[in-house]
């Protein structure tokens, strides 16, 4: 045999070679992005699940206060404690959501809720009026996350609410958990 038959096969060989371990990565690359692309459906979807169902709980607490027009003190500690349980849900929700921007925001609302700062001198009717804006801020946020929409300005009923404790610094959520109320706290 000559030469250029050797050359002829073994050149052959490498592009045979080559093409094959070529297919191959072309493949697992094409697997991987594929794979990446369903995690990311699937993460979407499990979020925007966890929205509309902290959404549902935002609105049964704002129908809950739009309601809400008693002095009994039972009613209310019964409220105050259903507004405590939906919040804890909401909290658990939002560990499925993945912006963090939002997850903070609703956080934050939604911990504001159930408190007054020392020597609060707001009435019952003002507390309850804090409440709605504070769900009506969550689920604005909430419903522009489902949207692909950026968060929107805060009211300045949120505002105001938020002012009430002006000695925190509001840069991350690590401190926006729910606390259990003291017994005999009310919305008097």
């Amino acid at each position: 045999m000559n030469a250029s038959v050797w050359i002829g096969a073994v050149a052959g060989i490498v592009g045979t070679a080559t093409g094959g371990a070529l297919s191959i990565w072309s493949g697992r690359w094409t697997h991987k992005a594929q794979e990446r692309s369903a995690r990311t459906a699937q993460q979407r979807t499990r979020a925007a699940a966890a929205a509309e169902a902290a959404l549902t709980e935002l609105l049964e607490i704002h129908r809950d206060f739009r309601v809400a027009r008693t002095s009994d003190e039972q009613e209310w500690q019964e409220r105050l404690r259903r507004l405590h349980d939906r919040i804890v849900r909401v909290q658990v929700l939002l560990h499925s959501i993945p912006d963090s921007k939002l997850r903070t925001r609703v956080r934050e609302d939604t911990f504001y809720m159930p408190l007054s700062p020392p020597d609060d001198i707001r009435t019952g009717s003002e507390r309850r009026v804090a409440i709605i804006d504070l769900c009506a801020d969550a689920v604005a946020c909430l419903g522009a996350f489902l949207r692909d929409e950026g968060l929107p300005p805060r009211s300045a009923g949120v505002e105001s609410t938020r002012n009430l404790w002006p000695e925190w610094k509001h840069n991350d959520d690590s401190h926006f958990y729910m606390w259990e109320p003291d017994d005999g706290e009310s919305f008097d």
